[in-house]
């Protein structure tokens, strides 16, 4: 099973021993792997598909299926949620339009007074990333730039299959650790896959113990 540093702050349930692995990615279908910048502690991979040669671990699956791969095994899967963000639309522009939500993409030499005129909240530090709503229409000055918010076209990520039938993995030191596998839907419920540069958020809820609890 799992043999990772878990941090040792308290969270009150009833399992013997849960564990909460999260997980961020770039959707990036040019990639071997079909996803960009894996983030997560105890995270070995996440496979999506890909339009060119898939890498060496990555089966291609179809278009909107993801693929996790952890780096240990685990006794059940208990639960977990996923979110998707909405990827930039990939228009600069060194202008805000009041009202329309924005990411800021360069912060050139704009000032703070300048960033706040544009709509930038007090107390807040302009940063590349930052979203904001523009209370302005026009430059905010020194080449500062940013784009608009595009959409992912998910609107929600759900599991598949039995998930305590692949997080058990046997021998993980050859086969690699459990594999959680999950599908993404458009609003309409068929899948979907994201948008180019979606990130994908998730939180695996797993148990690292034999010992059940009313059966859970």
């Amino acid at each position: 099973m799992a043999n990772r540093n878990w941090l040792s702050n308290k969270m009150y349930q009833m399992q013997a021993y849960p564990c909460l692995v999260t997980v961020s990615f770039v959707v990036d279908n040019t990639l071997p792997n079909g996803t960009n910048f894996v983030k997560g502690g105890g995270v070995e991979n996440v496979y999506m598909n890909t339009v060119g040669a898939p890498g060496p671990s990555n089966p291609n699956p179809e278009p909107g299926i993801i693929m996790i791969e952890l780096q240990d095994p685990y006794e059940r899967l208990l639960g977990g949620f996923f979110q998707a963000a909405s990827p930039l639309d990939g228009v600069t522009s060194l202008n805000t339009v009041a009202g329309q939500l924005c990411v800021i993409v360069s912060l050139g030499t704009a000032t703070l007074a300048q960033w706040q005129a544009a709509g930038v909240p007090a107390g807040i530090e302009p940063a590349v990333g930052l979203a904001f709503v523009p209370t302005a229409t026009g430059p905010i000055g020194g080449l500062a730039a940013v784009q608009g918010v595009s959409t992912s076209g998910v609107q929600v990520v759900e599991a598949c299959g039995n998930g305590n039938l692949s997080v058990k993995r046997a021998n993980n030191a050859v086969n690699g650790g459990a594999l959680v596998y999950t599908q993404c839907l458009d609003s309409a419920g068929a899948k979907v896959a994201p948008a180019l540069n979606t990130v994908i958020v998730g939180s695996i809820y797993l148990s690292n113990s034999s010992v059940t609890v009313n059966g859970l």
